[in-house]
C-alpha cells in the first residue's frame, strides 16, 4: 500500500538526505548483492510526491523505475560495486536506528515499516495524510461472524406481540368527501337491491301482457319498503288490507348491502382499522340519513291509487334499518369492535359469542324442520301450487315469492320447537307451496324429540366456546401452553349465552310477524315475549350441560393421557 514514495516490491533501505535536500528527500543503498542498483542521476528530477502523483500504479510497482530520479535502472555488477554497498550498508543500519527514534517519527511525515512477513517486503514510506483520507472499514475480529440460526433456537427466541390493525386515531389517506363518499356508496347498495326486484317485477308483467313501466316500478318500490318492515296499503277483493309480514331474505340482503356502504365509507374517511369512535359514529349516520332519504323517496314515488304507503314512517323504518346495518361495517371495518372486545371482560365476551352460535344453530333446525315438513306434505304442496294458472313463469315466482318468505317460516319453526308455538290464523288459505308445511296441532308420535334439537344446539355452542377458550396457545418464549380451565367462568358465560340468544330470537320473532290482508288485524306469528323466555331457558341449560360434559371428557382423556399442560416446542417435535 503506498501513496508517495517507494512501491510495494522488494525495496532497497533508505537514507536521511544530506541537509538541504529536504525533510521529506531519502536516497536509497543497497541490502542484496543480487538487487540491481541505480545510478545516479544526472539532473534535478521533479519532487517525488509530484512524480509519485503523475505517475500510474503500474509504473510505481515496476522494481526497475527508480521514483526519484525518474530514469531506468542499470543492472549492477557484483564486481563494480562491492565496496559501495558495504559502505551505504552502515549508513543505511544508522538511519534505521535514527527512524525507530520516537522524536524523529513525531517530527517527520513518513514512517519505516518492517513488513518482512508481508510477501519479503521490507520497507514502506507513507503519506499519511492520503491515507486518512481513504476510505476504511474497522472489523472487530473478536466478534463472531453471525450466522443463521437454528430452529430450536428460533423456537426459544424472545418475540414481541405486534398490535393488530392500526394505532387507535391514525388516520389513511382520505378519499371523497363523506357526504359524496356516503351517497355514492348508500346509493349503489341501493341499486343492487333494487336492479334484480325490477327484472324480477318486468319478467312477470311481461308473461302476462304488455309492461306497464310506471306500475311496475311503483311495485319494485313497494316491495323494497316492505322488505324494511314499512306497511303498505293494498286492496284486495274490493277492500284495502294492511300488508306488514316482511319478508325476511330481502331485508336479510339489503342490510348486507348496507354494511357494504359502510365498509366502503369507513375507508373513503381513511378510518379503516383507525378504531376511532367518532370516525364511525359519523360514517353511520351519513349512510343511515342518505338510507332514510331514499325511503322518503321511494314511498312518495310508490303511493298512488291501490298502493299507499305512509312516507314518515318509511322513512323511519330505513332510518333505523340503515344505521343498524351500517354500524355493523363501519364498526368491523374501523377496527372499533376490535378495541371494544379487548375492554370486554372475557365472561361478558364468550357469552356474546356463544349466544350469537346458539341463535344460528336453533335457526337452522328451525329451516330443516320446515323443509322437512314441505317434504312430508308434498302432495298438498303440489296441489297449491297447480291451483294458479300462472303458467311455468308465474309457478316460478310462486316459488321464489316462498323462498324469500323462508326465513320467517324457520324463525316460526324455530319457536315452534322450542315451545311457545306461533300464530297463523288464517295464513294457510293464501295458496302459497310453502303453507303445505305449517303444522296443525302439536307434534305427535315420536315427533316430540325435535324439541330436544334447540337444547342441543345450545349444547353445542358451549362446548366450542369451552373448547376455544382451552385449546393450546403458544406464548412468546415459543412454548405451547394450555391456559387452565375455569369452570365458573365457562359456567358464567353459558348463562350469559343463554341471555344473548333469547334476546337475538325475539327480534327475530318480532321481525318475522305481522299482519296481511286476509288475516285482517291479527297479527301473525310467534309470540315475542314468550319466545325470548324459552329461549334463555333452553339455551342456558343447554350452555350447562355442555360446560358440563366438557369437564369430564376433560378429566378423562387428561387421566388416560397424563400429558403435562406446558409443553415446550421440542417436545412437541419429538
Amino acid at each position: 500500500m503506498t501513496e508517495q514514495g517507494e512501491s510495494l516490491g522488494v525495496q532497497p533501505e533508505l537514507r536521511r538526505a544530506a541537509p538541504g535536500e529536504g525533510p521529506d528527500a531519502y536516497s536509497r543503498s543497497s541490502v542484496d548483492a543480487a538487487r540491481p542498483a541505480a545510478p545516479e542521476p544526472c539532473a534535478a528530477g521533479p519532487d517525488p510526491s509530484e512524480h509519485e502523483a503523475a505517475t500510474p500504479d503500474a509504473a510505481r510497482d515496476t522494481p526497475d523505475v527508480d521514483a526519484e530520479t525518474n530514469t531506468a535502472a542499470a543492472p549492477a555488477t557484483r564486481d563494480g560495486h562491492a565496496a559501495d554497498r558495504d559502505t551505504r550498508r552502515g549508513e543505511a543500519d544508522a538511519d534505521a536506528a535514527e527512524v525507530a527514534d520516537d522524536s524523529a517519527l513525531a517530527t517527520h511525515d513518513t514512517v519505516k515499516i518492517d513488513l518482512t512477513q508481508l510477501a519479503a517486503r521490507e520497507t514502506v514510506k507513507i503519506d499519511l495524510a492520503q491515507l486518512g483520507a481513504r476510505e476504511t472499514v474497522k472489523i472487530d475480529v473478536t466478534r463472531p461472524v453471525p450466522r443463521e440460526p437454528l430452529d430450536d433456537e428460533i423456537a426459544t427466541m424472545d418475540t414481541v406481540l405486534l398490535p393488530r390493525g392500526r394505532p387507535a386515531g391514525s388516520l389513511r389517506p382520505r378519499g371523497a368527501p363523506l357526504p359524496v363518499a356516503a351517497l355514492v356508496n348508500t346509493s349503489w347498495a341501493t341499486l343492487l337491491v333494487l336492479g334484480p326486484l325490477m327484472l324480477l317485477t318486468v319478467a312477470a308483467r311481461a308473461a302476462e301482457g304488455a309492461v306497464d313501466w310506471g306500475l311496475s316500478l311503483r311495485l319494485v318500490l313497494a316491495g323494497w319498503l316492505l322488505g324494511h318492515g314499512v306497511p303498505v296499503t293494498v286492496g284486495v277483493n274490493g277492500q284495502l288490507g294492511t300488508m306488514e309480514l316482511a319478508p325476511l331474505a330481502l331485508t336479510a340482503f339489503a342490510l348486507w348491502r348496507i354494511n357494504r356502504a359502510g365498509v366502503h365509507t369507513t375507508r373513503a374517511m381513511g378510518a379503516q382499522g383507525s378504531g376511532s369512535i367518532r370516525h364511525a359514529v359519523l360514517g353511520t349516520l351519513a349512510v343511515a340519513l342518505v338510507y332514510g332519504c331514499f325511503g322518503v323517496l321511494a314511498a312518495v314515488l310508490a303511493d298512488g291509487p291501490g298502493l299507499f304507503v305512509t312516507p314518515w314512517r318509511a322513512g323511519l323504518h330505513l332510518l333505523a334499518l340503515g344505521a343498524v346495518g351500517a354500524a355493523v361495517g363501519v364498526l368491523r371495518s374501523g377496527g372499533v369492535l376490535r378495541r371494544l372486545a379487548r375492554h370486554t371482560p372475557v365472561l361478558l365476551r364468550d357469552g356474546i359469542r356463544a349466544g350469537v352460535v346458539a341463535v344460528l344453530l336453533v335457526l337452522a333446525v328451525g329451516a330443516g324442520a320446515v323443509g322437512l315438513a314441505v317434504a312430508m306434505n308434498g302432495t298438498r304442496a303440489t296441489h297449491d301450487l297447480a291451483g294458479f294458472s300462472t303458467g311455468v313463469l308465474g309457478q316460478a315466482g310462486l316459488v321464489l315469492l316462498s323462498l324469500v318468505y323462508g326465513p320467517n317460516f324457520a324463525v316460526w319453526a324455530a319457536s315452534y320447537l322450542l315451545g311457545p308455538g306461533f300464530a297463523a290464523g288464517t295464513l294457510p288459505m293464501t295458496g302459497l307451496p310453502v303453507f303445505a308445511g305449517v303444522p296443525t296441532g302439536p307434534l305427535q308420535g315420536l315427533g316430540w324429540l325435535l324439541t330436544v334439537l334447540p337444547l342441543l344446539g345450545g349444547v353445542a355452542a358451549a362446548v366450542l366456546m369451552a373448547r376455544r377458550r382451552l385449546r393450546p396457545r403458544r406464548t412468546r418464549l415459543g412454548d405451547v401452553l394450555t391456559p387452565e380451565p375455569r369452570w365458573l367462568r365457562l359456567s358464567g358465560s353459558a348463562l350469559t349465552a343463554g341471555v344473548v340468544a333469547g334476546v337475538l330470537l325475539a327480534v327475530a320473532a318480532y321481525a318475522s310477524g305481522g299482519a296481511l290482508p286476509v288475516t285482517g288485524p291479527v297479527r301473525t306469528g310467534p309470540v315475542v315475549w314468550q319466545v325470548a323466555a324459552m329461549a334463555a331457558l333452553v339455551v342456558s341449560l343447554g350452555g350447562l350441560l355442555g360446560v358440563a360434559g366438557f369437564w369430564a371428557v376433560r378429566g378423562v382423556r387428561k387421566e388416560t393421557d397424563g400429558r403435562p399442560a406446558v409443553r415446550t416446542a421440542r417436545q412437541l417435535v419429538q
